[in-house]
């Protein structure tokens, strides 16, 4: 088994890790190479790890020289992994994590993760794709789209035969360069895992670990001198993001940068009925085209007044309107009784209480990310 122990030159983003884990020396980093999918027949080859302390990023690898030293690598990272919290890996929940323990329990090697929480960076990214809008959710896609350019070219399939060669034990210079090849990869994927951090940011708003600062109604002319309301809100992020994003949906545009998100929502200005639900409880005013309630229904001219159906059990209001996403215990409001969008007041929202309008802002930035 050969072990390799250094730093690295790029650090961590310490405000990400501590949004991941306050206690940053309790983090730990890990990728593995193996000879195949199938944890019966292939091994693990090569495990690499990154941890930090006293505010330098280090990396561990353990190489094995033939297909005997796996049980060494194995049991070497479970001792490692003692003094740890948090394991980030990336789509290690469904492959890294099961290989090792199933190929550790298969050569009877003792491998604890159970004091360790997972986080898995390839399931972070996919909750982030209405964001990202990636064409797959690859690592090194991702390291693309975040501006990332790695020195290694090969895939871990490709080094499957590297590592065969290299166990081999051929001439000196050969062994070399394939053990070379064989610890960049491992090496560059740990240390893009590093890169995908920024994630977390991403993530944040999908969770909505946010704040909203500010919200505020704004009138928008368009070229042609036509005037449109709009509800501008201002949100705070935990961490910066490292792409701007700007997405536009159902009208509704969102734009993301650096440490703010800004929600611009379209607002109508009209006349919207709310619908009673215990229309049996109600008549319809025929001259007032409106509904009351029974009790004092029964004071109206019975010429002027027929029992509610659903569709015209209503009360009307004039002012301005949001769309609505989720009820957040507001009134609803609609165009028609068999309208599918939605309305609520926009006092309701805005002047009524900050909660609401967090609440508000909250299913609005969920609709679009759904």
């Amino acid at each position: 088994m050969i072990t390799i122990n250094d730093t690295l030159h790029t650090n961590a983003d310490t405000a990400m890790l501590k949004a991941i884990c306050p206690d940053t020396d309790s983090i730990c980093f890990f990728d593995i190479e193996t000879t195949g999918f199938s944890r019966n027949y292939n091994i693990v080859y090569l495990i690499g790890a990154v941890y930090f302390r006293n505010g330098i990023t280090h990396y561990l690898q353990w190489l094995a020289e033939s297909d005997s030293d796996e049980a060494y690598i194995l049991s070497a990272f479970n001792d490692f992994l003692k003094d740890f919290h948090t394991l980030i890996h990336f789509n290690g929940d469904a492959f890294d994590i099961p290989f090792i323990t199933e190929r550790a329990a298969h050569l009877n090697v003792s491998l604890d993760l159970s004091h360790l929480e997972s986080l898995d960076l390839y399931k972070t990214a996919r909750k982030c794709k209405s964001i990202l809008s990636l064409s797959d959710y690859k690592q090194k896609t991702i390291e693309h789209f975040l501006g990332i350019e790695r020195e290694d070219m090969y895939s871990g399939g490709e080094l499957i035969d590297i590592y065969r060669k290299f166990a081999a034990k051929p001439s000196d210079t050969a062994h070399n360069e394939y053990r070379k090849l064989l610890l960049l990869h491992n090496h560059d994927d740990i240390e893009g895992m590093l890169s995908l951090l920024p994630l977390v940011s991403y993530y944040a708003i999908i969770m909505n670990s946010y704040t909203v600062d500010n919200t505020v109604i704004d009138k928008d002319t368009d070229s042609d001198g036509n005037v449109s309301l709009r509800l501008i809100a201002e949100c705070s992020l935990p961490v910066g993001v490292p792409v701007d994003r700007h997405i536009c949906i159902d009208n509704i545009h969102i734009l993301i940068k650096n440490r703010t998100l800004t929600l611009v929502i379209p607002v109508i200005s009209d006349t919207l009925k709310y619908f009673f639900k215990d229309y049996k409880n109600y008549y319809y005013l025929t001259s007032e085209d409106e509904a009351i309630h029974k009790s004092i229904a029964q004071y109206v001219d019975s010429n002027n007044r027929v029992k509610c159906s659903a569709s015209n059990c209503y009360t009307k209001k004039t002012g301005i309107f949001l769309p609505l996403y989720d009820n957040c215990d507001l009134n609803i409001f609609k165009k028609d009784y068999s309208d599918t969008e939605k309305y609520c007041n926009a006092d309701d929202i805005l002047l009524k209480s900050t909660d609401n309008t967090e609440k508000y802002i909250h299913s609005v930035i969920n609709h679009i990310f759904s």
